[in-house]
């Protein structure tokens, strides 16, 4: 069972990540966590690459906790 909330625990990371990263990418919009207070409505590309690093990662890291049937 522990396999399984793994790999599902990485799925959910993974979606959270992607979805943070586009996110970041998006100009116009009111950037909540970002660190720059004079550009908080514009793209953040490293912001949004670091959170589809880790999407990436988490992706890789359900592949290898995947339970084999």
């Amino acid at each position: 069972m522990a396999k399984w909330s793994a790999f599902y625990l990485s799925i959910v990371l993974a979606l959270l990540f992607a979805a943070l990263g586009v996110y970041y990418l998006i100009p116009g919009v009111y950037h909540v966590f970002s660190s720059d207070t004079v550009n908080e409505t514009h793209a953040h590309l490293t912001d949004a690459a670091v959170c589809l690093v880790l999407a990436v990662v988490a992706v890789v890291t359900g592949r290898f906790t995947r339970p084999t049937p």
